[in-house]
């Protein structure tokens, strides 16, 4: 068969692989796997501030690589996404090292030491390349100048690697050495970073004999904390049964937690289980491929009959565990940036069964303030407002029925209609799109019941509902306190209310 051979230009395919649309955290992310594959149990990342010569370095302790390894590691495509990986490899398509690097630097050296080997360095220099004009894929053999100090931390290892990555054009286009604002908008995104890459990798993270990443310096002060995404160590967080879903050879595990309301946690504890990125932006499946997080927080476009499953408010206690094996990475239609899965449709189809429940909980845990299902339920008490929905539009009405409410009304006699009337103009005036725009915009915001009142005012709503429920008998039998101290707008509040009508 006739042919010829059609290789790519050098400098054309390197600038084409700058467009994957790295941002800085993915691109550091994907860099880790590659240590993390290697066996690394600490890696050091520092990033310097120098104007347009500022830098970055990640570091290990791995294996590291001969030079062989080396150059075939540089490579575009250095392995087949089809080739049968190690379980632990968290690697696919033999281009992360590349366009992670290059997404951000437009000089990439990477130098390597084995126990059995020295160290051995190579570098892409895409000016350089450009400069030649020869179309060559010229892989360098010696770093840039000055660069000896920025990877002189390998020297000191028995084995590991050291990626450098300079002009950072990406990161400081047109900025200036002594520019401040370019200086501290470089600095501000090492807490992002730090944030990004504590929620990753928290299941590695989670035992420091297993690994600890650096941050600018290599003490305590500058570790990576892991972020539990399900906040598993808090009591009220309930976690919901394991299930697997099977695919061909292959089995996707999946497990829910539904996470503990606002009024459960102290603020400190609501702005960690909150995470980097707040509570709307973290509910939903989470997708791990070796306990390293792809996907954090997403609903995967998944739909239950014509509506698309979206992040809302009342979802946002919802977070859902999926795991899956690099084998699978075809059938979830990984990504180069490993930050995009899409299951196969007969997984998606039993998550969203598995889904639909856990939503379905976390919202009523979410609506009843985080009493679902551990109060008790009251026969004689029930809530005030009732939800129907009338000519397909969601209202909401004062419950007739309710013992307070039909007491109240029974007293009133004859002026039952002027307190219809009332009921009424409260029912249609109930400012449901500012309740719901608020509770969004600043649920850190939101009052508990009676949150502002003093105890003897609690204590006197109490009383007005005990007579009204019981009549003017006295003392409250002990069943109707113990069902008072049940009501919502009581159960934060029950210690004074007992301690007050209790000995009676």
């Amino acid at each position: 068969m006739d042919f010829e051979i059609s290789p790519p230009s050098a400098a054309a395919m390197l600038e084409s692989l700058r467009a994957y649309g790295y941002s800085l955290n993915s691109a550091i992310a994907d860099l880790i796997d590659n240590s993390i594959t290697a066996k690394a149990k600490n890696i050091w990342i520092t990033l310097r501030w120098d104007g347009e010569n500022s830098w970055i370095t990640i570091r290990d302790d791995g294996t590291g690589m001969s030079e062989e390894q080396l150059s075939k590691a540089m490579v575009a495509g250095s392995q087949s996404p089809l080739d049968q990986r190690e379980e632990h490899d968290l690697g696919r398509f033999g281009l992360g090292l590349k366009t992670a690097s290059l997404s951000l630097a437009r000089s990439l050296t990477v130098a390597s030491k084995t126990g059995s080997t020295p160290l051995v360095l190579r570098r892409w220099d895409l000016d350089y390349i450009a400069e030649q004009q020869t179309n060559e894929w010229r892989l360098l053999k010696s770093g840039r100048s000055n660069s000896e100090e920025k990877l002189a931390g390998i020297e000191n290892q028995e084995c590991g690697t050291v990626v450098l990555l300079e002009n950072l054009d990406k990161l400081c286009a047109g900025t200036v050495a002594n520019s401040p604002a370019h200086r501290d908008e470089f600095y501000h995104q090492i807490d992002s970073l730090r944030d990004h890459l504590g929620m990753i990798f928290h299941r590695f993270l989670a035992t420091s004999s297993r690994l600890k990443i650096y941050i600018n310096g290599e003490t305590g002060a500058h570790l990576v904390k892991p972020w539990d995404p399900f906040f598993s160590k808090h009591k009220a967080t309930e976690p919901k049964p394991v299930t697997r879903i099977p695919f061909g050879e292959t089995v996707t595990t999946v497990q829910g937690f539904i996470l503990p309301h606002k009024d459960m946690l102290t603020q400190e504890e609501y702005e960690e289980a909150g995470g980097p990125l707040g509570w709307n932006a973290h509910q939903g499946f989470y997708v791990y491929r070796g306990d390293r997080l792809l996907v954090s927080g997403s609903w995967l476009g998944l739909r239950e009959g014509i509506a698309k499953w979206r992040a809302e408010e009342h979802y946002k206690l919802a977070r859902i565990r999926v795991d899956i094996t690099n084998e699978m990475d075809s059938d979830w239609k990984i990504d180069v940036k490993k930050s995009l899965a899409t299951p196969p449709q007969n997984v998606a189809l039993a998550l969203v069964r598995y889904a639909s429940q856990v939503r379905t909980e976390a919202r009523e845990i979410f609506a009843h303030r985080g009493k679902y299902g551990k109060r008790k339920r009251s026969e004689k008490i029930g809530k005030v407002w009732l939800a129907k929905q009338i000519r397909n539009q969601n209202t909401y009405r004062l419950d007739r029925d309710h013992p307070v409410i039909r007491s109240f009304l029974e007293r009133l006699g004859g002026r039952r209609k002027e307190a219809e009337a009332i009921f009424k103009l409260i029912e249609e005036t109930v400012p449901v799109e500012q309740i719901w725009l608020d509770s969004a915009e600043s649920p850190e915001m939101r009052s508990s019941p009676f949150g502002s009142a003093s105890d003897q005012e609690v204590i006197e709503a109490a009383r007005t509902f005990l007579e009204m429920v019981q009549g003017d008998v006295s003392p409250p039998s002990k069943d109707l306190i113990d069902e008072i101290c049940e009501l919502e707008c009581f159960a934060d509040h029950k210690d004074v209310i007992y301690a007050h009508f209790g000995a009676a």
